[in-house]
């Protein structure tokens, strides 16, 4: 995956618990009306502010940023009760900034968002997750919103999140999970805890035939007919269907083999769709990469030339890039995040990648994440699974990482594409040792025999002819994509 190069209705909860006169904070009137009426129409004035957490705690108008306060960077975002602005963007709109919403609050992700306790203090299918605000041009602040647990195109049949098996943990025998025939085009979603990394151990026919196993492979081993990866860097793993022009039809179902690092709770979810898409949406996080800014919410200028280089790669299997949405990662975070160094876990990965992926939370519009940091420890680009979460933003495994500053300019694009192919369901046509788990016959595969020096090592230049020009190649410097890679991009649930 790398590339080298409830709160009930009354209740009130003070400001500032300790203060003698309970946490009740006041802040000058703002003068829409003649007196003092506490935040209520809608501009600041001298009555008290409430202190809430969702809106069953507001005996009147809504829980929303309190309309004064000095931004403290990593500090939850302050809450009060009080009326909406009308004039701007409700609930569920995308913004850009907090001023453009109603309650004060957009998520850095690009969605207005309502405050909740719990799940119950939200609507339909959606999730009271952890969101981040951008507050200052230095601070970013926390609050539980509430979100959606799925971002894809309205043609996408989305069936959960519903409970999955209980993922005994560890690395003996795992759980079944048992599904029905699958459509054209389908991705499953399992997502776990925070910290325990499902693991898709095996796939078995009705007969009980084996049709996929995690731990065969290796530079000897045939390429396969299914494209199954294993796991994902985090919380969620994923199963493609199909994943090429030889994966098994499997009418009467099949049975999906999980377990995970630590023991998990699991949830499912099956995307669906019957048509191929054509357009890929980004959303760009800009995490240091390059020193990038995004004054005025505009593409920073060597993005933008990316994007164009990307383009030209893209259309020889007929897709474009559609919009691309700027976020900028601010003070502690970004520090945090710009350089991504050091190993962690099972899967040797840096540990800042999932708590950066979970940025992605909030996100409303179907989209590729993609974060440019500074660097990653041994890598210009890291996607988080083959593939990722398509279409469900907010896990540890939602985004995809680039190293701006290793990648020279004029590779950026192909890099961009190279990990956005990664996230669709592309693998490495070869790896370094010669192992093959590209299931497409159109590709190249270079073997262990086309290591002439003997190093062990397959460089670029021993495997022409052989998969090297091909973007996907474990190196890929080259911009050739095949006819059934691009199907395989083109059915990525999120493209619309």
């Amino acid at each position: 995956m790398s590339l080298l190069l409830t709160a009930g209705c009354g209740a009130r909860t003070p400001l500032n618990a300790g203060d003698e006169d309970g946490g009740q904070v006041t802040v000058p009137d703002g003068g829409l009306d003649a007196g003092p009426d506490g935040g209520f129409d809608a501009g600041p004035d001298a009555g008290p502010q409430i202190a809430c957490a969702a809106d069953s705690d507001c005996a009147r108008g809504v829980c929303r940023a309190r309309r004064s306060f000095t931004p403290s960077d990593l500090e939850p975002l302050p809450l009060a009760c009080g009326e909406p602005d009308a004039a701007r963007a409700g609930v569920g709109l995308p913004c850009n900034a907090r001023g453009e919403c109603d309650r004060g609050i957009c998520t850095v992700s690009g969605a207005c968002v309502m405050p909740c306790a719990s799940d119950a203090d939200c609507p339909g299918a959606e999730r009271c997750v952890e969101v981040w605000v951008q507050t200052s041009g230095s601070s970013m602040q926390p609050l539980e919103a509430c979100a959606p647990v799925t971002a894809a195109p309205d043609d996408v049949r989305v069936v959960g999140p519903e409970p999955g098996p209980a993922l005994p943990g560890g690395f003996g025998d795992g759980v079944d999970d048992v599904l029905p025939g699958l459509a054209r085009s389908t991705l499953v979603v399992w997502t776990s805890e925070e910290g325990t990394t499902p693991i898709l151990q095996q796939i078995r026919d009705p007969a009980g035939a084996l049709v996929f196993d995690g731990f065969a492979g290796g530079p000897g081993a045939p390429a396969p007919r299914w494209g199954v990866s294993a796991a994902t860097i985090s919380d969620a793993v994923t199963l493609l269907f199909p994943n090429g022009p030889n994966t098994p039809a499997l009418p009467g179902g099949f049975t999906v083999s999980l377990n995970s690092f630590e023991p998990s709770a699991s949830e499912r979810i099956v995307l669906q769709r019957d048509r191929e898409g054509a357009l890929i949406d980004i959303d760009a996080y800009l995490v240091g990469g390059g020193g990038w800014s995004m004054a005025g919410g505009a593409v920073p200028s060597q993005l933008a030339r990316a994007v164009d280089d990307a383009n030209e790669l893209l259309a020889q299997v007929g897709l474009s890039i559609g919009e691309v949405r700027v976020h900028s990662i601010v003070g502690r975070l970004r520090r945090d995040f710009e350089v991504l160094e050091g190993e962690s876990g099972p899967l040797a990965v840096p540990p800042e990648l999932a708590p950066m992926y979970r940025l992605s939370a909030g996100a409303r519009r179907p989209s590729v994440h993609v974060f440019f940091v500074r660097m990653i420890d041994g890598a210009a680009g890291i996607a988080s699974g083959i593939p990722g979460p398509h279409a469900v933003p907010g896990t540890g495994a939602s985004g995809v990482a680039i190293a701006v500053d290793v990648i020279p300019l004029p590779l950026l694009g192909l890099v961009m594409v190279h990990e956005i192919g990664h996230y669709m369901g592309l693998f490495h046509t070869s790896e370094t040792d010669g192992s093959v788990n590209d299931p497409l016959p159109d590709t190249g595969e270079c073997r262990a025999d086309r290591d002439a020096n003997g190093d062990g090592f397959l460089a670029p230049d021993e495997c022409r002819g052989t998969g090297a020009e091909n973007v996907m190649f474990w190196a890929g410097e080259l911009p050739m994509l095949s006819p059934q890679q691009g199907t395989i991009m083109r059915r990525a649930l999120f493209v619309r």
